[in-house]
């Protein structure tokens, strides 16, 4: 299988926008993008699957925001269902002193 970054891979480690911007488009036909994206998470340089060291860095910063509403999204459900600080710890496999700081932030932002 033909790639497009097999063709001029120095195209994808260029910092020229009209060379960004073809890798980026090449990218998007590309049948091992997602692949790629993964295998480039943590590279500081070049395009990988489509993004460029800054797309890399917002991917990774709404992946934690998700993660974080995630969490509190359900320390509100077991909250609302009564149960112990201790459970909800055991629950989420966080230390019961991380999660009572959690709390108190969640009651803050709340209030």
């Amino acid at each position: 299988m033909r790639i497009p970054c097999e063709a001029n891979p120095e195209v994808w480690f260029s910092e020229s926008t009209a060379d960004v911007d073809q890798a980026k488009g090449a990218c998007g036909f590309c049948p091992v993008r997602a692949e790629c994206a993964e295998l480039g998470e943590n590279e500081e340089f070049g395009i990988w699957g489509g993004q460029t060291p800054e797309d890399r860095i917002a991917t990774k910063r709404l992946r934690l925001i998700i993660l974080e509403e995630t969490i509190n999204s359900r320390i509100r459900i077991m909250q609302a269902e009564g149960e112990s600080i201790s459970a909800m710890a055991r629950e989420l496999g966080m230390p019961r002193k991380t999660l009572a700081d959690r709390l108190r932030r969640l009651a803050r932002l709340a209030a």
